[in-house]
C-alpha cells in the first residue's frame, strides 16, 4: 500500500513537534536513567567554611557577659576588616583558608562549619581572655532559585544557617503557578561534577522530607516547568505551526511543479 506523501509529512511533522523544540526554556535535563545522588544525611550537614568567605566576628569575655572592643586593637588586622550595621567587624577568608584576626593573627578555618570554628577561636583567644566566647556569622551565602518559569529565577541571601530547601524556595516566591511540585532538582557542588538531588515536593511526605534538608552556598534549586505553562504554548506552538505550514507549502509547491511538467 502506498503511504500519501502528505502523510509523510504529517507524521515528519508530529515527531519535530515532539522534541526539544517544543519545551525550549527546560534547563538542566538529566537522561532517564540518570543516577541522582541519594537524599541522605548528607543533606543535613552544616555549612562548611571556604576561602571567599566574609564572616561576621564578635569576641566577648567571661562568656559572653562583655564584649571585646576591636576597635581598641591596633594590631594590623583593622586594615582586613570593615565594622558592619551589626556592631561586628567581618573579616575575609584568605585563598589558603586563613583569616586575619586581631592579636592571634593568620589562622586556618576553611573546611570547618561554623560551630566548630567557634570552638577553634575560643581556644586560641583562651591564652588572653577569661572564658572568651566568638560568635561567626557568614555574610556572603547565596545562592540560586529558579521557580518555575523562565524569567522569574531569583539569587537569594541565606543569613540563617538552617535554611531548609522548603524555606529558600519561600523566600524565593515560592514555586510559581507553571512549576511542576514534582520535578525540584537541587544542583550542589562544582558544576563540572555536581551533586544532583531530585524531590517531590508535590505530596506531604515529599514536603517533610525536603524541610529536613539545609541549603547551602552556591546551591541552586530549579523546578522543572510545565510543558503547558502559559508562554511556552504560544511560544512553542507557533514554533510548530511554523514548521508544519513550511512542510505542507512545500508539500503542495512540489506537487504543482510535478502537475506543471
Amino acid at each position: 500500500m502506498k503511504i500519501k506523501p502528505l502523510l509523510i509529512l504529517l507524521i515528519v511533522a508530529g515527531l519535530i513537534s515532539s522534541c526539544r523544540v517544543f519545551d525550549p526554556s527546560i534547563m538542566l535535563r538529566t537522561k532517564r536513567d540518570y543516577p541522582y545522588a541519594e537524599a541522605s544525611d548528607t543533606l543535613k550537614r552544616n555549612y562548611i567554611l571556604q576561602a571567599g568567605d566574609i564572616l561576621n566576628f564578635r569576641l566577648f569575655s567571661n562568656q559572653g557577659f562583655k564584649i571585646i572592643d576591636l576597635t581598641s586593637l591596633d594590631d594590623g588586622t583593622r586594615t582586613n576588616a570593615n565594622l558592619n550595621n551589626q556592631n561586628a567587624f567581618t573579616y575575609l577568608i584568605e585563598v589558603n583558608g586563613a583569616i586575619n584576626l586581631p592579636i592571634i593573627g593568620r589562622v586556618e578555618i576553611a573546611g570547618l562549619n561554623l560551630k566548630e570554628a567557634e570552638l577553634f577561636l575560643e581556644e586560641k583567644y583562651s591564652n588572653y581572655y577569661n572564658d572568651p566566647y566568638v560568635i561567626l556569622q557568614v555574610n556572603n551565602r547565596r545562592m540560586i532559585v529558579f521557580p518555575g518559569t523562565g524569567g522569574d529565577a531569583k539569587v537569594i541571601q541565606i543569613t540563617n544557617e538552617y535554611t531548609s530547601i522548603i524555606e529558600a524556595l519561600a523566600l524565593a516566591g515560592g514555586i510559581s503557578k507553571g512549576g511542576r511540585a514534582h520535578r525540584v532538582k537541587l544542583i550542589r557542588g562544582n558544576l563540572k561534577d555536581p551533586e544532583i538531588f531530585e524531590l517531590d515536593l508535590s505530596t506531604a511526605e515529599g514536603l517533610k522530607e525536603a524541610n529536613l534538608y539545609y541549603v547551602r552556598a552556591n546551591d541552586i534549586i530549579y523546578v522543572q516547568p510545565s510543558y503547558f505553562a502559559g508562554r511556552q504554548i504560544l511560544s512553542s506552538t507557533s514554533q510548530i505551526l511554523g514548521v508544519i505550514t513550511s512542510l505542507i507549502l512545500t508539500y503542495f509547491l512540489i506537487v504543482q511543479f510535478r502537475a506543471a511538467a
